[in-house]
């Protein structure tokens, strides 16, 4: 058996921009990181304001000399709202599981109650409360108006990844950060030009431009059975039964596959119903001494069919340009419902799902 791990955002997106290859600073991707090369006292471009750029802003902002962000579009932003465990709540975790195991679970119900706000189209009642508190923390952190009103994104929460951060905004207020919101013309030997007609010189740019989010691709040639690629079978998208198995592809499992990303908790309620399933796999395997395990086109067919159904209805498919969507503006990234739900129906291995073949 094979179980891929590597997840969807691992290759660093680079921006097309004319003259990206001419600049003769110091040029990386927030993924790739210089960690040899000293930001301290230097002019910075970073382009991009997801989440890369939510960690790396306020993490060199107070180094720098001048940092310039270039903001195509906001993002909403929501406290992190973080918390040092004190040592009587660590004495009391260690001792007693099950109060380490209530209080994920409190911080997990949280989290799926905050779900429809961000997930269900034009639903201007449910995603009010979190649009609200968004706002007041973008209030709390930018005292100058129009500052702000650069900042405050014009589309519903959830469309694009709901960015957490609690010194994000709060950088803006840095006499030496500037938010460039004229859209870039042009990178030069020396530095950013942007369509008003500036020239921002710079030592260095960070790309803080995401990931290419092609679930096709992997480190490694994947061939199933007839000869047949991954590239192939997902050439009009990629697709997966649950998300972790793919028909013709026996033995093979995927863990945060095609529509398996949460765009509001934690992936680790994913990846533990994923592992659940493929152990009971495994299990199967072992028991009966079978060959092999692969998934039915048919039942792949069926699954895929109600995922996408349920896609229109979600805020993903409201019109913002976001990383969720393919080229050809199909979501084969997120999974359209709460974690609870595909925590349910992932964990549970059905045999009868499966084409199980056993050694002649």
């Amino acid at each position: 058996m094979v179980i891929s791990c590597v997840g969807g955002l691992v290759d660093p997106k680079l921006p097309d921009i004319k003259g990206l290859a001419s600049y003769r600073g110091e040029l990386f991707h927030t993924a790739r990181w210089n960690h040899d090369y000293d930001l301290v006292g230097r002019r910075v471009a970073v382009i991009g304001t997801g989440a890369s750029a939510v960690q790396a802003v306020p993490a060199i902002a107070s180094l720098v000399e001048k940092l310039h962000v270039f903001q195509r579009t906001p993002g909403w932003v929501m406290p992190k709202d973080d918390a040092l465990y004190s040592e009587r709540a660590r004495r009391i975790f260690e001792r007693y599981p099950i109060a380490l195991w209530l209080s994920r679970l409190a911080k997990y119900a949280r989290s799926e109650l905050r779900g429809p706000m961000l997930m269900i189209l034009d639903s201007e009642r449910l995603s009010a409360p979190a649009q609200k508190m968004a706002l007041e923390h973008l209030a709390n952190q930018m005292h100058d108006p129009a500052l702000r009103a650069r900042l405050t994104p014009n589309y519903q929460i959830g469309c694009k990844r709901v960015l957490i951060s609690d010194d994000y905004w709060a950088s803006f207020e840095r006499p030496n950060v500037e938010l460039v919101t004229d859209p870039i013309e042009e990178i030069t030997s020396t530095g950013v030009f942007t369509r008003d007609g500036a020239e921002r010189p710079v030592d260095a740019i960070v790309l803080a431009t995401g990931f290419e989010v092609g679930l096709s691709r992997a480190p490694f040639a994947i061939v199933g059975r007839g000869g047949q690629t991954l590239s192939e079978a997902w050439l009009h998208g990629a697709v997966a039964y649950k998300g972790m198995t793919v028909s013709g592809f026996p033995n093979w499992f995927i863990l945060m596959g095609p529509n398996t990303g949460p765009g509001h908790t934690s992936v680790l309620v994913y990846t533990e119903a994923q592992i659940a399933h493929v152990l009971a796999a495994i299990r199967l395997l072992r028991e009966r001494n079978a060959k092999f395990v692969d998934v039915r086109q048919v039942v792949q067919n069926r699954y895929n069919e109600r995922i996408q159904r349920r896609m229109p209805h979600m805020v993903w498919s409201s019109g913002c340009n976001s990383w969720y969507l393919s080229s050809a503006g199909q979501n084969h990234s997120l999974f359209p419902g709460l974690a609870a739900e595909y925590a349910l129906r992932a964990r549970r291995f059905r045999p009868r799902d499966y084409e199980i073949v056993d050694f002649s």
